[in-house]
């Protein structure tokens, strides 16, 4: 009976720091996504941790890229990829890079390539005040 009691409580307490111990998300997911409209299932990650989101309509879709063109302006590196478009391509390891101080031509290129099925990587130069756009296939 004590070796059960501890083994409960031992778990309890594992259990109880492995929720503490979990990163806090960048993204408040529950402002993103809209009404109605067009399914978006996007993975993403930002600075390597990844997560998934799905978001419904095209004004959901746009915050999301604004949102992470401005992580990258803080200083992540963002990465994401439209599932739904990236299960209709082929892998073929092809790499574009784009490179453009306008924010506006940025988030543009990005939901192009992203729409094309590549996953997109921004990373933001602050020196030079230049986005470089990564898109992988």
């Amino acid at each position: 009976m004590r070796k059960t009691f501890t083994a409960i409580a031992l778990f309890a307490v594992l259990g109880t720091l492995t929720v503490s111990c979990q990163k806090e998300n960048i993204i408040d997911e529950t402002n993103i996504v809209a009404e109605n409209g067009t399914v978006y299932t996007v993975s993403y990650a930002i600075d390597g941790v990844t997560h998934q989101l799905t978001l419904i309509g095209d004004e959901a879709w746009q915050a999301f890229l604004n949102r992470m063109l401005a992580l990258a302006e803080e200083g992540h590196e963002v990465t994401f990829r439209n599932e739904e478009a990236a299960s209709r391509v082929i892998s073929t390891k092809e790499t574009v890079t784009y490179s453009t101080p306008n924010h506006d031509d940025a988030i543009n290129w990005a939901e192009k390539m992203a729409g094309d099925g590549y996953t997109v990587t921004i990373v933001f130069d602050k020196e030079n005040k230049v986005y470089n756009c990564y898109a992988t296939k």
